[in-house]
């Protein structure tokens, strides 16, 4: 009988270790769904922000895209508040923008009316990015620092 009740508590044991395992598994590292495919002639992009100081995400952040406008060598990139792409990271920190037209983009996060930062790459110049038609553009983990 000893060796029953041994055998039911070390199965117990297995179990309870088990299932807070996969619990902790789920909530390590979340991933954002990424659609299957753009439509023709568009893309998406998608992204993670994360707190400069600390690493954490950076949750209902504000993202916008700024089109790139070239004229020869020289680029500026152009927000216009009614018409640029625009979306909220989710509670982990992700973003995505779905069907997007296929541009060279800036990203810039915060609010441009407070507190903004534009993506910047090693030359502290505003990072472009390329979107493809019908791909899936992964701009990776973005660390950004919006205090004053």
């Amino acid at each position: 009988m000893n060796q029953k009740k041994l055998a039911q508590v070390g199965l117990f044991i297995i179990i309870l270790l088990v299932s807070c395992d996969m619990a902790s598994s789920r909530n390590e590292n979340p991933k954002i769904t990424i659609p299957a495919s753009p439509e023709k002639g568009k893309a998406t992009l998608v992204g993670r922000i994360l707190s400069s100081v600390g690493g954490k995400p950076m949750g209902s952040i504000v993202v916008r895209l700024a089109e790139v406008v070239r004229q020869g060598e020289e680029g500026a990139y152009v927000l216009d508040e009614a018409f640029s792409p625009g979306v909220r990271t989710d509670a982990d920190g992700y973003f995505i923008f779905e069907n997007v037209d296929v541009k060279e983009y800036v990203i810039i996060v915060g609010d441009v009316y407070n507190q903004y930062r534009v993506i910047s790459g090693e030359d502290k110049k505003a990072k472009v990015w390329n979107t493809i038609d019908g791909n899936v553009l992964d701009v990776g983990e973005l660390r950004v620092d919006l205090n004053p």
